[in-house]
């Protein structure tokens, strides 16, 4: 790595551990009041309990904590661990069936992104009896997938990401074979990207993730660090990359900062700085929003911090966080 490229990295995890520990301090104010021991309400006020915004809460808490050092988020995140292990029957099915809720699929993912957080923040494996459950799971439900099209909760290519860096972090080869045969019949790698022409609908109630962004993220999961990869993102992905912010017709911030994490970790496997002006570009964007927003902007304008509008951006600031 070039002197040049270790001084960047380094400046921008310095860069993103403290506005992730910004986001990460009005997560942890949400921890209280009408909601379950634990839990981390959707937005202030909310009374519902937020089973994935709880685990977005826990991802976030951990990373901005491995990244810093600062051990600031201890507590909230086992108390947020024990309401998840506390709700888990309730959130999560045996099966993910078509009787499951249109969210139990998320759920898994994110128990999956929570937990592998964790881990690598505390060293313990406490929380892989659900991180192995939800796997299994998602493994079935993915097999099955015919709908390659969904969004929002849905979105395969979100879910299969989460499955591969388990897989690998497990070093599980049978479970990261079958995430890659799913990603090989979902996504192309001669198809290039087209983020401007993806469809957005004005009466979707939730739009947070770019289908390109996870599909890319996907690849990139399976197929690790390989030659095949950087050339793929040198010479078929990185001239399609939008050089701002692209207007949505909902959560428009969210969906930005999905683009923005596909961008940062497209740029540590390629060297491509084409990756790195795009994420640069949008999240200086994302950057103002949370400012103004106290910490952590909420899924698109005029919303109120949430927790999934937390959780986007803080991916889009890990995305170049390496070696940790």
């Amino acid at each position: 790595m070039s002197t040049r490229r270790e001084q960047l990295l380094e400046y921008y995890r310095l860069e993103a551990g403290r506005r992730l520990l910004r986001a990460g301090d009005t997560l942890a104010a949400r921890q209280s009041g009408p909601v379950s021991p634990g839990a981390v309400a959707m937005w202030e006020g909310e009374e519902t309990d937020d089973f994935h915004g709880t685990l977005a809460a826990i991802w976030l808490w951990s990373r901005a904590q491995l990244i810093t050092g600062e051990p600031r988020f201890g507590r909230q995140i086992g108390a947020a661990w024990a309401f998840v292990e506390s709700a888990w029957d309730h959130f999560v099915p045996d099966s993910l069936s078509a009787a499951a809720s249109d969210e139990a699929a998320y759920d898994c993912a994110m128990v999956l992104r929570a937990g592998l957080a964790t881990a690598a923040l505390t060293h313990s494996g406490d929380w892989r009896r659900y991180g192995e459950r939800a796997a299994r799971l998602l493994a079935s439900y993915l097999a099955d997938l015919e709908d390659l099209n969904a969004r929002g909760f849905a979105d395969p290519g979100f879910l299969a990401w989460n499955l591969a860096d388990f897989a690998r972090a497990m070093a599980d080869r049978g479970l990261l074979s079958a995430v890659a045969r799913f990603v090989d019949r979902s996504f192309s790698t001669k198809q290039a990207p087209n983020f401007a022409h993806e469809p957005s609908e004005p009466d979707d109630l939730f739009d947070f993730s770019s289908t390109n962004a996870t599909a890319m993220l996907a690849l990139m999961a399976t197929e690790g660090e390989t030659p095949f990869v950087g050339s793929w993102l040198r010479e078929r992905v990185a001239a399609h990359f939008p050089s701002g912010f692209l207007p949505r017709a909902t959560d428009e911030t969210a969906w930005n900062a999905c683009v923005a994490a596909a961008a940062g970790r497209a740029f540590v496997l390629s060297h491509d700085e084409r990756f790195l002006a795009s994420h640069s570009q949008v999240l200086a964007e994302l950057a103002r929003r949370a400012d103004a927003a106290g910490g952590a902007p909420g899924r698109g304008p005029g919303l109120p911090g949430d927790t999934l509008g937390a959780f986007y951006y803080g991916i889009a600031l890990d995305a170049m966080v390496v070696g940790r």
